[in-house]
């Protein structure tokens, strides 16, 4: 669009909105004397349908009193005739009335040439008769004279009870008379009025036109005699002339009968059609004006000026870099045609100077080809949005054949294809270099690993190409999937033996304690003092080996559920609380009611792992656990006043077997796997770990654990039973022992007797439940190895001795697996759950737990 069109184009729009603002005008006074026009017929209709209404109510009367006479209730023609005769002077020229019987035979009438002639057939006279009321009748012309003839009739009743009709009573209006009556009423100019009957024939229309009357309505006036109310509508009379009807329908007014009056729509809309067209032709001369003065004016000072700067600039374009505008018409013209030639100067320069960069661009860019072309290693350059230009020589020596873009993924093993395809769309959307691992085909059709790089390259910050080579690393490829394999392989291993580990490590335990009171002084003492220390550093190493070797194994599968993080903040508080005062340090755990979704058993071992670090590097000062909600995780510190970590070390302290300031390998500082295992429960739970710390200051690890989605409902707690009273005893308490390995089943025997607990000791659920059923005491309580003979498992045992007895008894599972399922079971039913090998002093705290609840203070002979 050029410039010239575009001002005219706004001069239009300036002006359009007046002009139609003053058609808008003229159009609503053409509209509201549309409106008067209808209000104005209607207004005549009301006048003259109450002329029709009066002039057949009168008819009515009269034929209602003539109905009522002697003569006519005794149907004698002679004594009607003289009442006619005697009537006829007194009614108007117009009006024919006429008595007949019930057989339509005329018995008197007004016209003396009528009586004994038959108007049975005529319908008014049939709808009298049938309706038993007056009728109106539709257009008729008299047999004896041939005029036209609106008919009215009534029955008449006979005076008894039933008032049967006898005979009929009729009238008959002639129409010739109705019309110039209706002629003789004033009527506006230009105005008609019609009336027909109820089948549309026209019994009167004025003015007067010869011919008209007991001619049929045309079709498109039907639906006015239709309508259910009166109304207006705009439509061409009988006449030819189009008018706007105001219109009584047969069903409103005088029934069978339609009365319209009509006004000639043009002549009353020609004055302000008229005007309309005046101001439409004025509306029009002022934009044409308009447009034409704009053109002038925009012609001689804008589009002339600007034809002089296209002409220059293409002149500029096809290479005359000479071409300048100058002066030209106008002050601010002239500035834009000198703005130009400086623009065009200082683009020229920008020219010269472009083309000798370009020019050494490309020598750039063949020198760069040539070394691509001709290195050693297989390299490729692709375009900005990452289709494939050109692979060098090694490549296609490596492929045997030249790689397009068409072709580029048959060059990949099929199974890499969909996975470098989805990295590299990513990648090259958000212009980041990628790099993969992938399969290529040699020219042989072995395929080969490669380690893939692509990188973008950018000038002026504006993405130009990416450049990529590849490396083979098939040798390391299967070199590193091996020692994979065999780190799975050792991880599988260390699992599937942990319970074989375990046992007989849990007999040792347990033999060891049961050694100490029978070793009283002397070296004796403190060579079991060293055996014990010396198997408690074996437990701890052997349970963070079998620990981390499951997790490595991939078979730790995390059990999710929705909880209060308060029930595991209690656990720790009870286990650790004494730890801590024990040495002299502050506790403090504070309060948190959110409810986070994690697994309960791992989250556990990680902040248990956390809070035993605490407490084992701080000597002083205190051990602070708390919870902060931030966004949709809640964050579980643990802080303490320990001697921290430095800042170089951080990121060692989740290895394995390290250790911060303990170089000589003091086990009793730990062994170093506490953090080791946080690592990788953190990955495997995905409960990021965070830790700030100052050497010398102490430390904060915190654990990022997800809150729960939707509200948590706590499950209700099953109602207690009420538990008998213990039968009577002394002071020894009776304790069931389940385990099918007889070396621990026996050191667990005999560590409970040194106890002075009585023991039932059984190698199944079975053997356990006859041995109670013998000896009829209820146990205090129940100690059941997890995994049983035959498939059975110590769940079982302990929910049939407690039917037997009374579900409050105290169960503790004991476990040499590493899986979750006993964790379940412990969690679903209650147990304390206790991982092999258990120390004395961890199965003296579970029992004094346990029994310190059931029957006061509990006193075991256990000293540490």
């Amino acid at each position: 669009m050029s410039f010239l069109t575009r001002l005219l184009l706004l001069v239009s729009l300036a002006l359009v909105p007046i002009c139609a603002l003053e058609v808008w005008n003229q159009v609503d006074l053409r509209r509201q004397r549309s409106a008067e026009i209808h209000d104005h017929a209607r207004h005549l209709l009301g006048l003259l349908s109450g002329e029709q209404q009066r002039l057949v109510e009168g008819v009515r009367q009269m034929l209602e009193l003539l109905a009522e006479t002697s003569a006519a209730q005794s149907l004698d023609a002679s004594a009607c005739q003289a009442l006619l005769a005697r009537t006829g002077k007194r009614i108007p020229e117009y009006l024919t009335i006429n008595l007949a019987g019930a057989d339509g035979v005329i018995l008197c009438s007004t016209d003396m040439a009528l009586p004994g002639r038959t108007i049975a057939d005529r319908m008014h006279v049939r709808a009298a008769l049938e309706s038993g009321g007056f009728t109106v009748g539709e257009f008729i012309r008299q047999r004896h004279s041939g005029k036209p003839a609106m008919p009215f009739g009534l029955p008449i009743r006979a005076g008894d009870a039933d008032g049967t009709p006898i005979g009929v009573v009729t009238a008959l209006i002639d129409l010739g008379w109705l019309e110039r009556y209706l002629s003789e009423h004033p009527l506006p100019d230009n105005a008609a009025l019609l009336v027909t009957d109820g089948s549309g024939i026209v019994l009167a229309h004025a003015p007067a036109r010869p011919g008209m009357v007991g001619t049929a309505l045309p079709q498109r006036f039907r639906p006015l005699l239709d309508a259910d109310a009166e109304g207006t509508a705009q439509l061409v009379g009988i006449d030819g002339v189009e008018r706007v009807f105001a219109y009584v329908p047969l069903s409103a007014g005088v029934r069978h009968i339609f009365v319209a009056v009509g006004i000639d729509h043009d002549a009353a809309m020609g004055g302000i059609d008229a005007a309309l067209r005046r101001s439409l032709v004025w509306i029009a001369a002022t934009l044409l004006l308009g447009l034409l003065a704009a053109y002038l004016i925009a012609k001689r000072h804008l589009h002339r000026p600007v034809t002089v700067l296209i002409g220059a600039t293409e002149r500029w374009r096809a290479g005359d870099r000479s071409a300048r505008v100058g002066a030209v018409d106008g002050p601010e013209m002239t500035r834009l045609g000198r703005a130009f030639d400086a623009l065009v100067e200082d683009l020229d320069q920008q020219i010269r100077a472009n083309e000798a960069a370009s020019a050494a661009l490309r020598a750039s860019e063949e020198w760069s080809r040539t070394l691509v072309e001709d290195a050693p290693h297989m390299m490729w350059v692709n375009r900005p949005d990452g289709t494939l230009e050109f692979v060098n020589a090694a490549f296609r020596a490596y492929t045997g054949r030249m790689t397009i873009e068409a072709n580029r993924m048959d060059d990949l093993h099929p199974e890499d294809v969909g996975r470098i395809q989805a990295v590299r769309a990513s990648a090259i959307a958000a212009g980041m270099a990628h790099s993969y691992e992938l399969r290529l085909r040699r020219s042989d059709g072995a395929y080969r690993w490669h380690l893939s790089r692509t990188h973008p390259i950018r000038q002026n910050g504006r993405l130009v190409a990416w450049f990529g080579g590849a490396v083979d690393i098939h040798d390391i490829h299967r070199a590193r999937d091996a020692a994979e394999e065999a780190g799975r392989s050792k991880s599988r291993f260390l699992a599937a033996a942990s319970h074989d580990l375990r046992q007989p490590m849990q007999s040792i335990l347990l033999f060891a304690e049961v050694l100490r009171p029978h070793v009283k002084d002397g070296p004796g003492v403190d060579a079991l003092g060293r055996l014990q220390q010396g198997l408690e550093i074996l437990k701890g190493l052997l349970d963070g080996l079998l620990d981390i070797s499951r997790l490595d194994a991939g078979i730790v599968a995390p059990q999710l559920e929705e909880f209060h993080a308060s029930d595991l903040l209690r656990s720790l508080d009870d286990a650790y609380a004494p730890l801590a005062h024990a040495k002299g340090l502050e506790w403090r755990v504070s309060p948190c009611q959110a409810v986070i979704r994690s697994d309960r058993v791992l989250l556990g071992r990680m902040l248990r792992n956390l809070v035993e670090n605490a407490i084992r590097y701080t000597d002083r000062g205190e051990i602070l656990v708390e919870c902060t909600a931030q966004a949709d995780r809640l964050v579980i510190g643990v802080h303490d006043t320990g001697s921290g970590i430095p800042a170089d070390q951080i990121d060692r302290v989740f290895e394995e077997l390290y250790q911060v300031d303990n170089p000589e390998r003091d086990r009793n500082q730990g062994l170093g796997l506490g953090l080791a295992i946080v690592r990788r429960l953190s990955t495997l739970l995905d409960h990021p770990v965070a830790v700030h710390s100052q050497a010398g200051r102490g430390s904060l690890f915190s654990v990022a654990v997800p809150l729960a989605t939707e509200a948590y409902v706590p499950e209700e707690p099953l109602p207690a039973e009420v538990a008998p009273a213990p039968p009577d005893r002394e002071d020894r308490r009776l304790a069931v022992v389940v385990d099918d390995d007889p070396i621990v089943l026996a050191g667990m025997e005999s560590i409970l007797r040194a106890w002075e607990f009585d023991v039932l000791a059984a190698d199944s659920a079975d053997h356990a439940v006859e041995g109670l059923e013998l000896d009829g005491r209820r146990p205090d309580i129940l100690v059941v190895d997890y995994r049983l003979r035959d498939k059975r498992i110590g769940t079982e045992a302990i929910l049939r001795i407690r039917e037997m007895h009374d579900s409050d008894i105290p169960g503790l599972l004991v476990t040499g697996e590493i899986g979750t399922e006993p964790q379940n079971d412990a969690l679903a039913h209650g147990f304390d759950l206790l991982h092999k090998p258990v120390t004395p002093r961890i199965l003296a705290a579970a029992l004094s737990r346990h029994l310190t609840g059931a029957d006061g203070e509990a006193h075991l002979p256990v000293k540490y």
